[in-house]
């Protein structure tokens, strides 16, 4: 809020999240006051142009104060005119903390053929390093010229930075090197895009992470989501590609139990495949002998994709079904 004093022009009482505040009279007098804050600066357009940036201190509007707001007046009209029209923007300089949230997918790790949602959701810090800049590349393309729209629009613009660079690491690197990963995403192109908007992005905290879909699963059929969910946890790529194989070997031959974890996973083209290939899938149980079904689980057992204890009780129920056709 502003209250306005004859010939005094002063951000009054700005509050602790607001960015910018516009002067509400476009007529200003030579002569009059201009009040600026520390942490603050007056900036002054016209047409949509910044002319001219007071610092903080107490300025007499002259023309030795806008020097090219005046230049600008002599060309179009001569100076000595007064009031003359202005838009009077003060610009915060403090510190500001913005919150995201966003939802996007990633590999679950450097070798594995599938992907998965990740939300995460945190806090970044930045502050306005050039008002000039900041007003024309921000605030001009917010839809008001106020701390509100502002803020708003930030949000989305780092989110969406944000999200671009998150999709580059895995689930693995996140969940195991989150510190390193809030480090490396702050110092990539999301730092350079904030400067090339005026604005100097200080500090990332990621706050919380989780797979969803692979969290629902795990409550659905523990037996395979809970072990897949804490090798991610762990950094143990291996067991992920152990757990993902007897899923989908599994699911070949027409077992229900883990199914539902592929149904929360999205596989990648084919040229994204790892150098440990995953088998081919089986075609339908249905209509095949018994015994060509033990075969494949035997070769299944034989190429590692099962462990012992899952061969003898595969092997069990698949003999139990013989002896009742």
């Amino acid at each position: 809020m502003s209250t306005r004093q004859t010939n005094v022009i002063e951000w009054v009482n700005p509050g602790p999240d607001d960015i910018l505040w516009v002067y509400p009279h476009e007529d200003i007098r030579w002569g009059s006051v201009v009040v600026v804050h520390e942490y603050e600066v007056a900036v002054f357009m016209r047409d949509g142009k910044v002319y001219d940036i007071l610092p903080p201190g107490r300025h007499i509007i002259t023309t030795q104060n806008i020097p090219l707001l005046t230049r600008a007046y002599n060309l179009v009209m001569g100076y000595g005119e007064t009031p003359f029209k202005a838009r009077i923007v003060f610009v915060s300089t403090k510190q500001f903390r913005g919150r995201f949230g966003l939802s996007t997918r990633v590999k679950l790790g450097p070798r594995t053929l599938y992907m998965t949602e990740l939300q995460m959701y945190g806090d970044f810090w930045f502050r306005v390093i050039d008002p000039a800049l900041f007003l024309t590349q921000i605030a001009g393309a917010a839809p008001a010229l106020s701390t509100q729209a502002v803020v708003e629009f930030l949000r989305s613009y780092f989110t969406e930075l944000f999200m671009q660079e998150v999709s580059k690491f895995t689930a693995i690197d996140i969940y195991t090197n989150l510190r390193d990963v809030e480090t490396k995403v702050k110092s990539s192109s999301v730092y350079e895009a904030f400067r090339s908007r005026g604005l100097e992005l200080i500090d990332i905290k990621i706050a919380g992470v989780s797979l969803p879909q692979l969290e629902k699963m795990e409550k659905e059929d523990p037996t395979y989501g809970l072990p897949l969910l804490l090798a991610i946890q762990k950094g143990d790529e291996d067991k992920v590609l152990e757990i993902i194989r007897t899923v989908e070997s599994l699911r070949a031959l027409g077992r229900a139990p883990g199914a539902g974890i592929l149904g929360a996973l999205v596989a990648l083209p084919s040229i994204m495949q790892p150098v440990t290939q995953q088998p081919p899938q089986q075609p339908s149980r249905e209509g095949k002998p018994v015994i060509d079904k033990l075969r494949e689980l035997k070769k299944m057992l034989d190429e590692g994709l099962i462990t012992q204890e899952e061969y003898e009780r595969l092997k069990k129920e698949l003999l139990e079904e013989f002896k009742r056709e």
